[in-house]
Order: C-alpha cells, then structure tokens, then sequence
C-alpha cells in the first residue's frame, strides 16, 4: 500500500517474455536476477517512485502514449 492504494506491479511483452525464460532457467545467474527481479517489486509496493527518475524528454513516446508521465531506472543484480 502506497498512501492507501494498491500498488499492482505488471511485466508487459519483452519484460514479461524475459521474465517466464528466466523461471525457467536453472542457474545461478538467473536466480540472482529473479530474487533481484523480487527484491525491487517488494520495494516498489511500498514506494513506486523508488529508483533513479528518468528525464521526462527522454521517456520514449510508446510510454506517454500509454499515459506514463513518470519514469524510474532500476539496476537489477547482473
């Protein structure tokens, strides 16, 4: 909960591709950027504006024509 709402966290098209092949792998590396992938969404439920911002003229237009105004950079562990 973020000031009382929910906060939902979704993977779309490459994200969520990369994901699921990263639950199906086996090894280390992979594992260490799922707890990473883990880790971070954990963190923003609590907070989504949590990570680096993105300068807004940089924000690609495929994004603002979803309506995404705002835009954080998140290192994963890898």
């Amino acid at each position: 909960m973020y000031y009382g709402k929910e906060v939902r966290i979704f993977l779309k098209e490459q994200a969520k591709e990369s994901y699921l092949e990263l639950k199906k792998r086996n090894d280390k590396e992979s594992e260490s950027i799922l707890n990473s992938i883990e880790r971070i969404k954990g963190i923003l439920k609590e907070n989504p504006q949590y990570g680096q911002p993105i300068s807004k003229k940089l924000i690609p237009k495929t994004f603002l024509k979803l309506g995404i105004q705002n835009l954080y950079r998140v290192e994963l562990s890898s």
